[in-house]
This record gives structure tokens, sequence and C-alpha cells, in this order.
């Protein structure tokens, strides 16, 4: 299990190298920076999510409550807040904002040590056995597919693609598809592309990885002379190569047609394929993950939640896809912290900007639509025009909703691709 690691935002350097051995103390890792700029990289860089983040307010280049507010709630983890000035203000906002606990200076470590040693035993217990499951929560269509791939992976000593978007569970389905695969407890290397020396830190992991497994994250950041490299090695040591399992957060045909993924590399890697669907792409799969992610943070608090709830959640977006979801679950168990009752209020605010449609709206806006289409007078002369009618429009939102890609609408949709395509054809989508 990996490591919990907790990210300390202090400026203060006296004050967080004691923060950071009161944590060591709880058996937990640290990662120390002294400014937003500078957590703000680690958050939106890290491999893995930060357990939690301890944060000041008081940073040299941003107001430390400002800094957390204007994370994507992807990249927020669970935090603790240190100030100097304990004023009413911010202790709200902070509190909007999920903080979970408010600290003022001069700390009392004790209360500290207390607090750091609670938060990690909850995130030790609620990873053991869930965090590489997640992902594989729900019975959407889309996902049916998904499961099929990573069994044929798993059984495979072929490369593997992964693809998906951010926060969709693509390190973890590498993970998976190594610890159940031919080469399970054998040696593996994860390397992430870094900015400068490509070619050499990659040479150092193949070296590292032979006959057993490289993690590649992310193919996207794989510069064209590491890719060539790549190739050669692949080429001239087919029988030390490593199994070689890669993650792209980005379309590869599409960087392939823009020349800047080699081809022969992507045919390579694309022996096998598994294509992580967004969270929008198996909606119906959010009750469950929602639920699970509660019990996973808050074992046996048993939440009941309110069917607006769900609208709304079932409304948002999810850029962030699983790890927002994670992040939302983590922001309500501290805004609904007397009562087990989620309710519109515990949400954070962003996501209340995202306002479902109730079914008497729903109703209104059809009953308004067929006034104006029975007052167009020859325009409807049949139930069979008013459908098709309805079904064109339908279409044309859908179509919009799925940016244009038939193939991920009919999927989302369990709908049939040839029969979507012939009624766009003849004109309903026009």
């Amino acid at each position: 299990m990996k490591a919990t690691r907790i990210l300390i935002v202090e400026d203060n350097r006296a004050l967080s190298l004691a923060l950071a051995a009161a944590v060591s103390q709880s058996g937990a890792t640290t990662e120390i920076v002294a400014t937003a700029t500078q957590a703000r990289e680690k958050l939106e860089n890290a491999r893995f999510p930060f357990a939690a983040m301890i944060l000041d307010i008081g940073l040299p280049d941003q107001n430390g409550l400002q800094f957390l507010e204007s994370l994507p709630a992807s990249c927020r983890p669970p935090t603790l807040v240190i100030t100097a000035h304990g004023e009413l203000d911010n202790t709200i906002h902070a509190r909007k904002l999920g903080v979970q606990e408010f600290f003022t200076k001069p700390l009392d470590f004790e209360h500290f040590k207390t607090s750091i040693s609670r938060l990690i035993h909850q995130v030790a217990e609620s990873s053991k056995e869930a965090e590489n499951s997640t992902a594989y929560i729900g019975a959407a269509p889309s996902m049916r597919s998904v499961f099929q791939q990573i069994a044929h992976a798993c059984a495979s000593n072929d490369p593997v693609l992964i693809t998906g978007q951010t926060g969709t569970g693509k390190s973890l389905t590498a993970e998976l598809i190594h610890h159940n695969g031919p080469q399970a407890g054998g040696r593996r290397v994860f390397f992430r592309p870094p900015s400068q020396n490509q070619t050499e830190e990659l040479n150092q992991a193949l070296e590292k990885a032979q006959k057993g497994v490289l993690i590649l994250d992310d193919l996207g950041d794989l510069e064209m002379d590491a890719q060539t490299e790549l190739i050669r090695q692949w080429e001239q040591e087919p029988e030390s190569f490593p199994r070689i399992l890669a993650i792209s957060g980005r379309n590869p045909r599409e960087a392939v047609e823009k020349g800047e993924c080699r081809s022969d590399l992507f045919y390579r890697l694309q022996v096998l394929e598994v294509r992580l669907p967004s969270l929008v792409e198996r909606i119906e799969d959010l009750p469950a993950l929602f639920s699970f992610f509660l019990a996973q943070l808050q074992p046996g608090r048993g939440f009941t939640i309110e069917d607006e709830v769900m609208n709304y959640l079932q409304s948002h977006n999810w850029t962030g896809n699983l790890r927002e979801l994670r992040n939302v679950a983590s922001f309500v168990i501290t805004s609904c912290s007397s009562g087990s009752i989620i309710s519109p209020q515990h949400l954070p605010e962003y996501l209340l900007s995202d306002v479902p449609n109730s079914d008497l709206e729903s109703r209104d806006d059809l009953d308004h639509a067929l006034d104006q289409w029975l007052d167009q007078s020859g325009s409807l002369d049949s139930y069979k025009d008013l459908s098709e009618e309805l079904e064109r429009k339908l279409i044309q939102q859908l179509l919009r909703r799925f940016d244009g890609k038939l193939a991920r609408m009919a999927n989302r949709m369990n709908a049939n691709r040839t029969t979507l395509r012939k009624k766009i054809r003849s004109g309903v989508s026009e």
C-alpha cells in the first residue's frame, strides 16, 4: 500500500519542519513548499493525490484561502488551515471551502498531533481494500467493454494502451493489470516523462524494468527523441524488453495525425487497449460511486442522501471525474458534520450553479413547445410529424452533449449506432 502523503504549505521554515516532524510521528510522509504557486504545481502533477494538505493562510504570493478556492475540485485534498489571525470571517470562509480543522498560531502541537493522527488513520482504513476497485464500481453499459478489455490484458503479456480523461482511474488500471497479469510480483518500474533529459531518464527506467513491466505515464508527454529511443531498444532487445503499460490522457490517434506521436510506436502499444469512460459517460453509476466514497471516508456513519442532492450531482459535467467526486464526498462529510442527512446545503457552492431541471420545469418546457408547434398551422399535420420533430430536437441536444461523437452517444444511450446514423443521414438531426 502506498504511504500516506501530506502536503505542507508554509513559508516559515522552522514551523514547516516542526509540522513535518509531527506528521512523521503519525506514520505519514510529507512534502514541503513555501508558496501557493509551488503547492499548485505539486497538487496538479502528483501521480497519486495527497491524502491531506496543511495550509497557512499568510503565504507570500497569495492568500491561502483564496488559493484553496481557486483549486479545481479534482486537485483539492482534505485541508487543515493554520493562521496567525483567527478572525471569524476566515473561519467561516474556511468551513465553506470544506476545511476540516482551523488552527491559530501559536500552534497547539498536542491538538495538532491528535488531529493529524486521526486524519491519517481514516485515510489508511479507507484505502486498505477500496482504492484499486473504486473505478470499477457500477454496471453502466459503457463499463462492460472495460471489464472485458482488462480481463484480456490480465491474461496477456502484450503491451497495453490505457486511455481516459483525468481522474478516471488510468494509473489504478495499470497497477491492476500488473498485479493480476502473468508478471505479477515481478519487477515493475513507473516512468513519468520529465521536462528535461527524457531520453537519458527513459534509458535508466528501461534498464531497471528489463524482463519486467514499465508503466509509462503519460505517453502524450514523451518527446519525439525519447519515442525514437523507445522504439530502437524495443527492436534491438525484444527478449529482455519490458512489457509496456502506456497511459495517455489525450487521444493518441489524434497525436499520431498531428505528428506528435510516432505511428509505429502507437501501433506497437495498441495491441491491447483499455479506454476508461468519463463519469458523465457512466452517470448511472454515480449514486453507487458517491455512496461508496461516503462509506469509504466515514465508515459506519450511514448517510441518507436527499433526491435533490443526487439531481445536482447528476447535472454536473465532472471534468475531474472520479477524483472530483471523491473530493465532493469529502467536502460533504465535513459540511454535514452534525447529522446524517445530506441535503443541497451540504454541497460545494460551485455544484449548486448546475441547477437541475425538475419534473415540473420539464413539463412546462414541453407544454410551451407543444403550444408553439400546434399554433403553426399546417406545419405539423400528424402525430408522426410531431414525433419526428421531437426526435429531431432530442438528437440535436444529445449530439451537442456528446460533442458530436456519435459512437459515444450511442454507447451512453444504449442505442443502435446504425439506426442513429440513418436518422442523421435522413435529415432528422439537421
